[in-house]
């Protein structure tokens, strides 16, 4: 099984039947602003529909091509994945999410696999694939992990866990989270306070 580093918010959207639809549009909006235009993968975004199992677990995935395109003048290779989340994985959700992802290979972008730090001309397209997630929602923010860490910021937040909100390499935290970020440490992360947003990147990144 391939090794992935991870952009996501996890899960970023408060989502259910009623605009799930309205989501995979944005979300497809997204995918061409990145410079995924495929029929294929357009078609199975926006078909998907909002479906829950009778033991309450939700049934909305979708993502299996990966697709090689060249973004600031580099080649690297990108698989979008969507899933939803109910209480019934994660109890401490008050409703529904839905989990938006673009799933990345280490072997491209990454020097070393013991530590995951970046290359560094792929540093620039990693940004502008982050702030392009960080314009299809407000409801949560973009984390770039590796797949040790994948989904931990978010849950970490949701369950409370302060401990491990922390990690990530880089992200955007939007204004409702700013507050879990307000005491950063200095040796780990770069930061940087904007209007309405904060951007944090890890050192070692």
């Amino acid at each position: 099984m391939r090794c992935q580093n991870i952009l996501k918010s996890k899960p970023n959207i408060k989502c259910d039947q009623s605009n799930i639809k309205e989501l995979m549009l944005d979300f497809i909006i997204t995918l061409n602003d990145c410079g995924i235009k495929d029929a294929e993968i357009i078609s199975v975004f926006s078909g998907l529909g909002w479906e829950i199992d009778e033991d309450g677990y939700v049934c909305v995935n979708g993502g299996e091509e990966t697709k090689e395109l060249m973004i600031a003048g580099q080649l690297i290779h990108i698989r979008p994945f969507v899933m939803g989340w109910t209480s019934k994985s994660i109890k401490e959700l008050q409703q529904p999410w839905l989990e938006v992802s673009l799933f990345l290979w280490p072997e491209e972008i990454v020097q070393y696999y013991f530590d995951y730090a970046l290359r560094e001309e792929y540093s620039l397209v990693i940004w502008k694939l982050i702030k392009i997630l960080s314009h299809l929602s407000n409801q949560s923010s973009v984390y770039f992990t590796n797949e040790a860490t994948d989904g931990r910021p978010w849950e970490a937040l949701i369950q409370n866990d302060l401990d491990n909100i922390w990690m990530f390499d880089a992200a955007i935290i939007n204004k409702g989270n700013m507050n879990y970020y307000q005491i950063i440490d200095e040796s780990i992360f770069f930061s940087n306070l904007q209007a309405d947003e904060l951007l944090i990147v890890r050192k070692e990144t």
